[in-house]
């Protein structure tokens, strides 16, 4: 039976129903917003008790055709997923993923269709409250609701879900999760803006979501499937219960060894020694034993004793809550790139390059509606080899698609301006090592490695990322978290920002809620780490470089007249192909007329941009012009003054030795003229020069 309902955000009005699509899932409900049409669905496998981890699958799919468009992939199929779709995918995996109960492990899968697109919706995001109804009325067990939340600022004022027109000219721009507890996810970027405008965002959201998270209660009631039961295990034997316990001092001490590689294979003994104790008890006992349960179980003494020890503080590493580990860097460490630089924190290290290009090597981006160029991309790498593992290097995955758009979004808030720095500039970012925040890494060593190759950014920017551990009333929060810390702790929060304020900012939380307070003192210690990171680095590189590379492509950018571009362009591209090959530089002009000219040799832009410059000349009165002769008859030489511009010169106004004027100047000759004006016909008067 079909069940709806609608809700209104901000400007945007929203309809949900179920109960007519996809009825073989386990829940599914179509999302209906102006021309957007989204259906999610929610299906789960069958419980598999040796299943030591949780696998959910969320995969976000658009359709070309939603929007009247063909694929532009092999065959004209929709194939692997972009990084858009990728990264909006990630979004919605990590705002429902905490919400699911510890004891449920069957496999999971999430699909959002996008069959029909609308330009002014945040269909990833709108799609967010979808899957949350989805589960919510389905029978898996699920702690939810969520709200998921696009907010901008605009003229001082926040905006839910705002249109096109709204998000342009913002300076803030995030998606905000908010459950019934709190905020549990943000991502999202801003223009230097300070701790307490985020923290001012964050409340509107927080507000704005609750209507959305008492439909989705009230619509589950309504029409909501009763919940699966979760499997639970029986209680351990007292004997097998005391091998693992026997080993908590074994842990404690494991846990104070400031190398990752010594804590974790000393970690890794312990775990040996205890399963190899427990297998021969339980033969004594004549006990079945799951390894899943008691790999748990030792994890979760792990967990409690480094807790434990963080809460009192003590860090595995022995530094303070609020202290960066040692920070080296370099730049210019790779002779052959345009810029280069090293940056390590600890055991984190990041060797990135910048490569500047032309308008032709902009990255193409195509979605359902339509193809962009973007300027300015980053790319990040994280090899096996970075965390000492022994596995062959794959295609990008989520998390490397994910890390790198934290560190592009961080950073292109201060790249210039195409009209002041007419540049593709691409940055990648090698992991060499990793013992967490590599995307923080990342932006530290991109922002040396623009510095490097001479990018006039506005702001040199660096990141940090911070932890929380949470018990009770107690909790601490940690700067520049370590991978164990992140893997045990409550909260990733990643802040990147320059000296004037925050340019990106990323949270995940594992636990429900969090109050305004600690997040505020989150950020402000997170300025106070930035801004020391911050100071080493323009201790390496002040700041950019007054100039290029010597092998970098250099460009020159005129404005030509719309009427002049087709004649530079030439029948089938002819005459700029020529331009090209004869300058050895790129030319590439929009329908604006803007002309961008690269190249390695200098003397060939110039000569290329007064070729153009010539094409796109304007006459006046007094101008000389070098004409070209196109054919004489008496009582006239007629000539070119520029293309598409000719002018006949009586045989009255040549200087004459006394030879006949016939014999003097043939095609193609050259001849000196003055301009003198327009006669009563509007045809161009012109004399032979001096």
């Amino acid at each position: 039976m079909k069940h709806e309902t609608s809700i209104t955000i901000g400007t945007q009005s929203f309809s949900f129903e179920t109960g007519v699509w996809a009825p073989q899932t386990n829940g599914s409900v179509v999302l209906r917003c102006g021309k957007a049409v989204l259906l999610v669905t929610v299906v789960a496998g069958s419980e598999n008790p040796d299943q030591d981890f949780f696998p959910l699958t969320v995969e976000y799919r658009e359709r070309f055709a939603g929007a009247g468009h063909f694929p532009v992939g092999a065959g004209r199929r929709e194939l692997r997923s972009s990084d858009a779709e990728t990264l909006s995918s990630r979004l919605n995996d990590r705002s429902i993923r905490p919400l699911f109960p510890k004891g449920y492990r069957r496999e999971t899968v999430i699909t959002i269709m996008a069959f029909s697109g609308d330009e002014n919706l945040d269909m990833p995001t709108a799609a967010l409250n979808a899957a949350s109804l989805a589960l919510m009325i389905s029978d898996i067990p699920w702690d939810g609701p969520v709200a998921g939340l696009r907010i901008v600022r605009k003229n001082g004022e926040f905006i839910a879900f705002p249109t096109l027109e709204q998000t342009s000219g913002s300076d803030m721009n995030f998606v905000i999760s908010v459950a019934p507890s709190g905020i549990i996810m943000v991502e999202g970027g801003s223009c230097e803006v300070l701790e307490d405008d985020l923290i001012a965002c964050m409340d509107f959201a927080t507000q704005t979501a609750q209507p959305i998270l008492e439909a989705q209660r009230a619509f589950a009631k309504e029409c909501g499937l009763e919940k699966m039961p979760l499997v639970i295990d029986p209680d351990d034997p007292a004997e097998l219960l005391s091998i693992l316990q026997n080993a908590t001092q074994d842990v404690k001490d494991a846990l104070h060894l400031g190398d990752k590689r010594d804590r974790t294979n000393a970690l890794q003994s312990i775990k040996d020694r205890v399963m190899t104790g427990l297998a021969v008890k339980a033969e004594e006992l004549n006990v079945d034993i799951s390894k899943t349960h008691w790999n748990d179980a030792f994890e979760n003494l792990v967990r409690d004793n480094a807790r434990a020890m963080i809460l009192s503080g003590t860090r595995f590493d022995g530094r303070r809550l609020d202290q960066v580990r040692p920070l080296s860097s370099a730049v210019s460490v790779l002779p052959g790139a345009h810029g280069s630089s090293f940056f390590s924190r600890g055991l984190t290290q990041s060797l990135s390059t910048c490569t500047l290009g032309g308008a032709r090597d902009a990255l193409r981006l195509d979605d359902m509606f339509g193809s962009r160029d973007c300027n300015f991309f980053l790319h990040y790498n994280f090899p096996p080899y970075s965390v000492g593992e022994a596995k062959g290097q794959r295609t990008p995955g989520r998390r490397e698609i994910g890390h790198g758009m934290l560190a592009q979004r961080a950073l292109s808030a201060v790249i210039p301006e195409q009209k002041d720095f007419p540049y593709t500039i691409r940055l990648v970012s090698d992991i060499l090592s990793s013992d967490g925040s590599s995307s923080m890494a990342t932006v530290c060593a991109g922002c040396l490695a623009l510095m490097d190759a001479g990018v006039p950014i506005k702001a040199p920017v660096t990141g940090i990322a911070m932890g929380l551990i949470s018990e009770n009333d107690q909790f601490a929060i940690l700067t520049d978290i370590v991978g164990d810390e992140d893997h045990l702790g409550d909260m990733d929060f990643k802040v990147c920002g320059t000296k004037n304020g925050v340019t990106a900012l990323q949270m995940d939380l594992k636990i429900e809620g969090l109050t305004m307070d600690t997040m505020r003192k989150a950020l402000l210690q997170a300025k106070q780490a930035r801004h020391y990171i911050l100071d080493h680095i323009l201790k390496t590189l002040p700041g950019p470089r007054n100039r290029l590379a010597a092998h970098a492509p250099k460009i020159e950018m005129i404005q030509v007249r719309k009427a002049v571009i087709g004649d530079i362009i030439g029948s089938g591209g002819a005459n700029i192909r020529a331009l090209m090959a004869q300058t050895n530089t790129q030319i590439d002009i929009d329908d604006d007329g803007v002309v961008k000219i690269s190249g390695l040799d200098e003397t060939g832009i110039q000569n290329a941009k007064i070729a153009i410059n010539a094409k796109n000349r304007r006459l006046a009165v007094g101008d000389v012009v070098h004409a070209y002769v196109l054919f004489v008859k008496a009582p006239f030489v007629r000539v070119e003054l520029m293309p598409n511009t000719e002018a006949s010169l009586h045989f009255n106004d040549i200087q004459s030795d006394g030879g006949f004027i016939e014999d003097r100047y043939k095609p193609g000759d050259t001849i000196a003229v003055r301009i003198l004006g327009t006669d009563d016909r509007g045809n161009i008067r012109i004399a032979q020069a001096n």
